[in-house]
């Protein structure tokens, strides 16, 4: 089953599926089916919503089990183990990326 679907784009994104509704003037708009169907919405179920920092708008079924938190700090916890991983197989440890690319491409010419 389906866990999110990106509803609105900002950016040309490769889609599961896309969908366009309008907006009442309370705000309110309809999801379609196959959307509901695939999120596995029925009336009554909770909706969470998110918003990107490019703009993009995410609707998903709302985790009312409170699992969402506990994934997102499986997720942070696993990030920080592969964070560590990579800098222990750092080569050269305390090096910036422009001090890496210098050491690599030399120090250019002078302008």
């Amino acid at each position: 089953m389906v866990t999110c679907l990106t509803v609105i784009p900002k950016f040309g994104n490769t889609f599961f599926m896309q969908h366009q509704s309008n907006m009442t003037s309370k705000g309110q708009v309809t999801v379609p089916k196959d959307i509901r169907d695939a999120l596995g919405l029925s009336a009554g179920n909770a909706v969470h919503f998110e918003l990107d920092q490019d703009g993009n708008a995410r609707i998903m079924k709302a985790d009312e089990s409170g699992n969402f938190e506990k994934r997102q700090a499986h997720f942070q916890q696993r990030l920080q183990e592969v964070r560590a991983k990579f800098k222990a197989m750092d080569t050269m440890p305390g090096m910036s990326g422009l001090e890496y690319q210098r050491f690599m491409r030399g120090d250019g010419p002078e302008v």
